[in-house]
């Protein structure tokens, strides 16, 4: 069985995202192979990856630590590895530990098996300062690189060591690297996201909201009221104080370019609400005496029609809000964030969190849309 252990270093944009258009891939390290210096390299560049992809393909276990990265950036430079068995020496420390680790570290591990830790240079001395990779000297970054492959490789050995002594877990841990290999390829294929028309469905719930803040206006009449401060909105529904700052006029500045203007000064003050709707027993928090304000208790309460009206205002704006925000706004400010290509979402799909085993997602939680959020999204084969 030849395995070949892998690691590459990258821009460290989004913690040196795959799919961040602003990073690029500086060196790929194969043990008893070669570093191979994509970015500065003087030689012909299709050389060096011809050059990686016949090692790849020489070898039967591609080996690497959280390797799902390694190899989204191996793809994103044109290298093949899709019939390869794989050992994500991560995930399979995560199994064997019982799941008990969320996303070890290559350092926890290896010093739990004795093996020493690497020198973390690069990440104390350069990355902590916002230092990026391509200003990191060559000598430095190869030595980190061969670092983690040496450890990654010693690993790996103490693993396949430790299943012989727990053979009930290598069909698991195979089947647990397989499925590595699908996500690897959901996560790098994306999905196709309407942009522009979750922006568009954004900004009609903005008006939405805009209009159902200007309800709840004629009960309150204060122009700062906040109905997303938990403060502001146990003020007004179950009676009470909000603290307030405003300007008062003190007079006239006497000299200076501001001669003549009036001049003003902040003051603290307090806006008294009454009490709208009773809260229920045991619903009070600790801070300061207010009382809850989350989505379950709001629908529990009861009160007259207009209180009726406005507990139905509240709950209507909050789902809207959440949904502006946290959907149509958040993903596309999600793209934006992490520099993806517009019109795509690559999603984290994690092995690693769940103490079930159970696969989660994030950046974003796939698996929090519904049947609307969904329409957001298209096929990469057609309807």
């Amino acid at each position: 069985m030849k395995y070949l252990t892998l690691d590459v270093e990258t821009n460290i944009s989004n913690k040196g995202n795959p799919f961040d258009l602003t990073n690029k891939l500086m060196l790929v390290g194969l043990k008893d192979k070669g570093i191979y210096d994509i970015e500065y390299s003087v030689d012909p560049y299709k050389e060096l990856l011809d050059t990686i992809q016949n090692a790849v393909d020489e070898a039967d276990v591609l080996v690497g630590f959280n390797i799902k990265f390694d190899l989204h950036w191996l793809q994103r430079y044109g290298i093949v590895f899709k019939d390869k068995r794989i050992w994500d020496c991560q995930l399979v420390e995560f199994i064997l530990r019982n799941q008990s680790q969320p996303y070890p570290s290559l350092n926890a591990v290896a010093e739990y098996y004795e093996l020493g830790t690497k020198l973390d240079e690069v990440k104390e001395n350069y990355w902590k300062n916002d230092i990026d990779t391509d200003k990191v000297p060559l000598d430095i970054l190869t030595d980190y690189l061969l670092q983690d492959l040496a450890l990654t490789e010693k690993v790996m050995y103490e693993q396949i060591k430790e299943l012989e002594s727990r053979p009930e877990l290598k069909r698991l841990i195979s089947l647990h690297n397989q499925d590595l290999m699908v996500l690897q390829e959901m996560e790098f294929n994306g999905l196709n996201f309407e942009y522009d028309w979750s922006n568009t469905l954004g900004h009609e719930l903005e008006e939405q909201i805009a209009k159902l803040n200007a309800r709840l206006f004629k009960y309150h009449n204060y122009p700062d009221f906040n109905p997303n401060s938990v403060d502001h909105l146990s003020a007004f529904l179950y009676g009470g104080n909000i603290k307030a700052k405003r300007q008062v006029l003190i007079g006239e500045y006497k000299t200076g370019p501001k001669k003549g203007e009036a001049k003003y000064k902040w003051e603290d003050y307090t806006i008294p609400f009454e009490r709208k709707v009773t809260p229920i027993k045991g619903s009070e928090l600790a801070k300061e005496g207010l009382y809850s304000t989350d989505e379950k208790t709001i629908k529990s309460l009861k009160g007259n029609k207009e209180a009726m009206e406005i507990l139905n205002i509240i709950l209507t704006r909050a789902t809207l809000e959440k949904r502006m925000t946290t959907y149509y706004f958040g993903l596309t400010k999600l793209t934006d964030q992490m520099n993806w290509k517009k019109g795509k979402i690559h999603g984290q799909l994690n092995q690693c969190v769940a103490k079930t085993g159970r696969l989660s997602s994030s950046k974003p939680n796939l698996q929090n849309f519904d049947g609307e959020i969904k329409t957001l999204f298209t096929s990469n084969y057609g309807d």
